[in-house]
């Protein structure tokens, strides 16, 4: 095939996508920061969308979504998912986006006292959230003791902002049910830096206050369902620096938002990474391991770890597993 069909057929295809999902242009231009770019986004998508829906060239793509489990994504209820419905009540203080003053640690209830894992009966340890988990997961199972088991459960392109997609306070029960945890390690956010859709139809904007309050707000239910009243420890993971300005940004009201949320939960810890993973808190390809060797710790995207970067990151995650529960 010659250069020119071929550019022509991807345009085409580009094309022919707009058409059959701008009701996922329009969910995506409205998620947008204020400018140019959402601008134009939306110029484009809401035309096109409104012609879409009324010659009904949007019904495949609406049946697909249904067939596949995901909620319609045209419909009045597309966020009506348990995580986006429990987070209207994980802080009955709050009123619209405004900031409650942080709760300190003696003000919440104390959490369950810890056993002593053996070797024979080791801490049951999950690490899960998304992509970020992929390398992590692993590298903490094959550098662990003998007292710790862990285990993995990566559920790629995921995160707290789209649970029409992908509800993680379903699956957390799910996980806790399944697997009893005594530990769950979490990492996710690098899919979160859209928009959030609200049961009522409300765009907030990514980065927005009232979009960080909302993303504590989801994270306070995940860590409940997980720490189950303090009866288990749950530890968040900060997200390291991005190479991205725009998504550092994003990665930076995230984390404090799941600090926040920690603080508020019984048994839960926000545990920064970035001390770890950065150059003086910014972001840097290569760092300096345990040896003395200089290694590259980022892949391309400028967001996932490497192997040495996972090996760097799981150090600071074991040590805080062996203090808690005092192993050796």
């Amino acid at each position: 095939m010659s250069a020119r069909r071929a550019l022509l057929l991807v345009a085409a295809c580009l094309g022919l996508l707009a058409v059959l999902r701008s009701a996922a242009m329009v969910h995506a231009g409205e998620g947008m920061p204020p400018g140019t770019t959402r601008e134009l986004v939306l110029g484009v998508a809401r035309p096109l969308d409104r012609i879409t829906a009324t010659l009904r060239l949007n019904q495949p793509d609406r049946l697909l979504t249904t067939a596949f489990g995901h909620p319609d994504p045209t419909g009045a209820k597309a966020d009506s998912s348990e995580l986006a419905s429990a987070a209207a009540l994980a802080e009955p203080g709050a009123t619209g986006g405004q900031e409650q003053a942080p709760r300190r640690r003696e003000n919440v209830v104390a959490a369950a006292p810890l056993r002593t894992p053996t070797a024979t009966d080791p801490l049951r340890v999950l690490v899960t959230g998304d992509s970020l988990t992929e390398s992590l997961g692993p590298t903490i199972a094959n550098t662990e003791p003998a007292t710790i088991h862990a285990e993995t459960d990566t559920r790629f392109g995921t995160g707290l902002v789209r649970p029409d997609f992908f509800d993680w306070a379903t699956h957390a029960r799910l996980q806790i049910t399944g697997r009893n945890p005594e530990a769950i390690v979490v990492i996710m956010g690098g899919n979160d830096g859209q928009g959030i859709t609200q049961p009522d139809g409300t765009i907030l904007p990514a980065g927005s206050d009232e979009w960080a309050a909302e993303y504590r707000r989801r994270a306070i239910v995940l860590m409940r369902i997980w720490s189950d009243g303090g009866n288990r420890r749950v530890f968040w993971l900060s997200l390291p620096p991005a190479r991205s300005g725009t998504l550092n940004g994003y990665f930076a009201r995230m984390n404090e938002a799941t600090q926040a949320a920690a603080e508020r939960v019984p048994g839960a810890r926000f545990l920064d990474l970035r001390p770890t993973l950065s150059n003086a808190g910014q972001y840097t390809d290569y760092l300096t391991d345990s040896s003395g060797r200089s290694v590259l710790i980022r892949t391309r995207d400028g967001v996932h770890l490497t192997l040495d970067g996972a090996r760097l990151a799981a150090a600071p995650v074991l040590q805080t597993l062996t203090q808690e529960w005092h192993l050796h």
